[in-house]
């Protein structure tokens, strides 16, 4: 089996400037509903959830996904610096090479639709919902004041798919930094070709 088959969609969209970015360090879970239209014309629904631990210090991320429609778990290590991403799940791992790392932002072209808030007073906590678009999809995105996920939605009519995430546990800063550590069973693979689009994308907020 190849591993990178096993992987959520990671929903993140990168700016390399943008009017919101998040913290440099930080880890945060994602709850994710998804539909896909298939070429058969049937609906696939993919629920799931990924621990992400995003540092844009040393330029890598690390997440840790459950596929709970598929019951697979599944793991990716993203080195920018060493220009590699590792791939592994049911004891099988793919090495695949990077292109450059750009930080994790709502770009500078989005349009803020409107200002609200989560939670009752007084302890609600003030959100801005964001729209843009990026390679024909369509993406709203609600963050707090500091650019701290809350809640996404994702689609593209062309694509044939829909999702939703909601974030929670956000921490700032990196407790673990050994889940950067690629697993023995990585470490003597050889690099495959680039992987192109497909069903694991870098959008927002990683």
């Amino acid at each position: 089996m190849d591993p990178s088959s096993c992987f959520l969609v990671l929903l993140f969209v990168v700016g390399i400037q943008g009017q919101c970015c998040p913290p440099k360090q930080y880890v945060i879970d994602e709850d994710i509903d998804a539909a896909v239209k298939t070429p058969d014309g049937n609906i696939k629904i993919t629920r799931g959830m990924q621990h992400v631990t995003y540092d844009s210090v040393g330029k890598r991320l690390a997440v840790h996904g459950v596929d709970y429609t598929r019951n697979i778990i599944s793991d990716v290590i993203m080195d920018y610096q060493q220009g590699k991403e590792y791939i592994w799940a049911n004891g099988v791992c793919s090495v695949k090479p990077l292109g450059n790392f750009t930080e994790s932002c709502v770009p500078e072209g989005a349009k803020l639709l409107q200002k609200s808030y989560m939670g009752q007073p007084p302890n609600e906590i003030p959100v801005q919902m964001y729209f843009f678009q990026r390679d024909a999809n369509d993406m709203y995105v609600s963050v707090t004041e500091e650019c701290i996920p809350m809640e996404a939605h994702f689609s593209s009519e062309t694509k044939g798919y829909i999702e939703f995430v909601v974030y929670s546990n956000f921490t700032q800063g990196i407790s673990d930094m050994s889940v950067f550590t690629p697993p023995d069973i990585c470490q003597h693979q050889g690099m495959k070709s680039p992987h192109v689009a497909g069903p694991r994308r870098r959008m927002i907020f990683l």
